[in-house]
């Protein structure tokens, strides 16, 4: 008989026999047709292992390993479904080779702007697991946790307030800013927010600290270092970077980035194939969180989409910068082939 996968300890998941398939009544011994005779009670007449147990008169484990043996000699078959669409095998993927607490994997599109808004609709869903009345979300900036917010219907998950984690003043569309980023997505959940009044970038370290010591964005540094969960976009040294749209380099000194050995970025914090960080003469310009800063926050979620990324993404979750991922399916296949540290460092 062939039959469907359903957990034990009382779960309400269906156990009805999808099909049965022949054995030879002469091959079975007389521990198959007690074994056969378990199974029958367990997965026809929905008892539970305890129940079965107490029914044959042995005890659970005995009930467990019987179930098991039958599994072996080919007395029952498990199936799990597999529809179209369905990304498990491949999140499972992505956490295995990445040390991830959580991948979500979500369909690519030829339009990027629709695989952006399932990932942003991943995410929000993903959020509404995480996230409480007591917590304290922070945001970066860009094109994919601007589709968080947009993806986020009204009253979808709770929290306390949103802070952004990163300036948000530039040249950029206003809507990317994580200023308006975090209002807009409060807005919807009925939280509070904070502004944080500077760049992403100073001009000078000497510029970042006096900034950073003036009141307002000294508290709001600090309470986007003490979020409980962070959201941020994941980039690469790529032409439509936000940090070039924002005016903080030009096209040409941004691509030059690479020659550093730079593939990507979080919250501006650049990093090389292996996760180290480069270039810390910028990141003391920074006018956001630290490298540990992100570390030191208990739930990190990365959200970016599309191939192009996948160096840059490797980078952020080797460097353990972020400890969760909502991707697109076309990112996600990419980073399962972006070759290990080991052989970076060869090269």
């Amino acid at each position: 008989m062939l039959l469907s996968l359903r957990p034990e300890r009382g779960r309400t998941v269906d156990r009805q026999v999808r099909a049965r398939y022949p054995v030879s009544g002469e091959a079975l011994t007389d521990e198959d047709r007690l074994i056969l005779k378990i199974l029958r009670l367990y997965y026809e007449r929905g008892l539970t292992q305890a129940q079965v147990a107490g029914r044959m008169g042995f005890s659970r484990p005995k009930v467990s390993k019987l179930m098991s043996e039958g599994m072996s000699r080919g007395l029952v078959k498990i199936e799990i479904a597999e529809p179209s669409g369905d990304f498990a095998a491949l999140e499972i993927s992505l956490e295995d080779r990445y040390d991830l607490r959580e991948a979500v994997v979500v369909p690519s599109a030829e339009d990027r702007r629709v695989a952006e808004a399932a990932a942003g609709s991943a995410c929000a869903a993903l959020l509404s697991r995480l996230c409480t009345s007591e917590t304290v979300l922070g945001l970066s900036w860009g094109v994919s946790v601007r589709a968080l917010a947009d993806a986020t219907t009204r009253r979808a998950f709770t929290c306390k307030r949103v802070v952004p984690l990163l300036g948000g003043m530039g040249k950029a569309k206003p809507r990317l800013h994580s200023n308006q980023v975090c209002a807009d997505l409060a807005a919807k959940l009925g939280a509070e927010y904070l502004q944080l009044a500077a760049p992403a970038v100073a001009a000078s370290i000497e510029t970042r600290e006096e900034l950073a010591s003036m009141p307002g964005i000294a508290e709001t540094l600090v309470e986007g270092a003490a979020a409980d969960v962070a959201v941020a976009g994941i980039g690469g040294i790529l032409p439509n970077s936000t940090l070039v749209e924002a005016g903080y380099f030009s096209l040409e000194e941004f691509l030059s980035f690479a020659d550093r050995g730079v593939v990507g970025d979080v919250c501006c914090h650049f990093l090389d194939g292996s996760g180290a960080p480069r270039c810390p003469e910028l990141s003391a310009r920074i006018l956001g969180i630290t490298p540990e800063g992100l570390r030191a926050i208990p739930i990190t979620i990365g959200i970016a989409t599309g191939r192009d990324k996948a160096a840059g993404t490797a980078a952020v979750l080797r460097g353990g910068l972020m400890k969760s991922l909502v991707c697109d399916e076309s990112l996600a296949r990419a980073l399962l082939e972006v070759p290990p540290v080991s052989e970076i460092r060869r090269l």
